[in-house]
This record gives structure tokens, sequence and C-alpha cells, in this order.
């Protein structure tokens, strides 16, 4: 299993109006915290508004892999009405993501249509994800797909179901323990069960998205059972540090298998 840590989550601030998101120094810095920690790898959010050439630079210098961030468009899968737009923003992200050697970009549905049917949200899911999975198989990236606390979707079984119905290898699911917890629990049957369609792995401690150490969620049992199942994809920690980050980060690292 390889590790990193979200770069966005880890260093937001608090403005008057709501979240400031980390700027280009602040995604290295984050870089700079993972080598630190032994961690890998980083992700990120939005690629607009980053200098790309300072981060790919960063990482080369720091041999700290940026493993996933969000595709321009990632709110509007489950949106038919947009479907067109997603396809051409994900189209443009891909090679801003290529240039910082990043091959997974990930998909929220965070403004899906919320006047269709569950049904039919499904399908414009699936229509738009046909529509990207050639583009990502002959770009050689991923498509992830990230289930949210309070968004569509409400069960394993629907998010999984939707994967499966894509049927492409370049088309996963990013499983994100913090939010299937909040959404339904049984985090490590589900991962036994699907582990074939998962293409990235997300955690925080629940109910409160902290640390790792913190919370009802028992990560060293998690996580081994994660390791003995033969994954040997990413697992990234996302959790908020508005104070204490690097001893957070760094008691987060004390459960992570070897």
């Amino acid at each position: 299993m390889k590790y990193s840590l979200c770069a966005d989550i880890m260093f937001v601030g608090v403005g008057e109006k709501g979240p400031v998101w980390p700027d280009t120094d602040g995604i290295i810095e984050a870089m700079k915290l993972a080598k630190e920690n032994g961690l890998t790898g980083i992700e990120m959010f939005d690629l607009q508004g980053r200098d790309l050439a300072r981060i790919a630079e960063a990482s080369k210098e720091l041999g700290i892999e940026v493993r996933a961030c969000v595709s321009a468009g990632a709110p509007f899968l489950g949106n038919p009405e947009k479907t067109d737009e997603l396809v051409s923003l994900f189209t443009e992200s891909v090679p801003k993501a290529k240039q910082i050697g990043c091959d997974k970009l990930i998909l929220n549905a965070a403004e899906y249509a919320k006047d269709l049917s569950e049904q039919e949200v499904l399908k414009a899911m699936e229509d738009a994800l046909k529509k990207l999975a050639p583009i990502a198989e002959k770009e050689g990236v991923t498509v992830l797909v990230e289930p949210l606390t309070d968004g569509f979707f409400t069960s394993s079984k629907q998010a999984f179901g939707l994967i499966e119905s894509v049927g492409s290898e370049n088309v996963k699911l990013l499983y994100d323990i913090f939010h299937f917890q909040n959404i339904e629990g049984k985090i490590t049957e589900t991962i036994k069960n699907n582990l074939k369609w998962i293409g990235d792995i997300h955690g925080a401690g629940a109910p409160m998205r902290a640390e790792l150490t913190v919370g009802e969620l028992d990560y060293p049992f998690i996580l081994n059972t994660i390791k003995d199942l033969g994954y040997d994809g990413n697992f990234c920690l996302e959790f908020f540090t508005f104070q204490d980050r690097e001893a957070k980060v760094k008691a987060s690292c004390t459960v992570l298998p070897e």
C-alpha cells in the first residue's frame, strides 16, 4: 500500500467568507510535510489557479507523487444537462494533470440533478462515464468517482453497481472511509466484497473528520485488513487540521501498516 495526504484539506484555512484553500506554496508545503512523515504522495483539489510547473518541479525534487486531483467539472456528474460540459472540462484537465505526473482524476457529483429520480441520475452518471472511459483509456488515466456524505449516493451497492455497469478498468470508485462510515458503515466488509472496483481510498477519523487516531473507527484493524486483502493502491490521509497539523499527521502515521 502507498500512503499520501490531501494537500487542500490539510492546509485549508478559515476566512470571513468560508474556507481558504491553499495556493501553490501550500501544495508544496504539503509535499514537504508528507516527506517528513515518510509518506510518498499527496492528492490535491483544483488544477486551476495553481502553478503546475512549480508543483511538477517540487514533486520531482522531493520525490513526492501527485496521486490524484479533482477534475474541472467534477460536480456535474449526474446532471444530464451538463454531461457535454463535463466531458469537455475533463478532457481539458487531463494534460494539466499529466503535467504534474497525476494519472487519477476525481469526480464528486456534488451538483447532480436533484429534480430527477434516482434511476435517472444513475443513468446520467453511467452515460457520462461511458463517454469519459474511452478518453481515460486512451490517455492512460483513471476516472475516480467519489461518493460524499449527504450527496447522491446512499449505499455502496448503488455506487459499486454504477462502476460495474460502466465496465472499464479506467473507471473506479474512490472509497472514502469517512464518507462511507456516514453513509452506511460496514467498512471492511464492503472493501472485501468490492476491492476490484476501488481505485483509491481516503481516510479520516469519524464522525468529526479528524486524525486517524480519534473517533469511532479502528484504523489499525481497517488498514491491516486492507493490506491483507492485497490492496497495493493509494491510501490518502484526508482530515482537517486547523491547529497542531504536524503532530496530528505524525500521530496518524503511527497506525499505517508497513
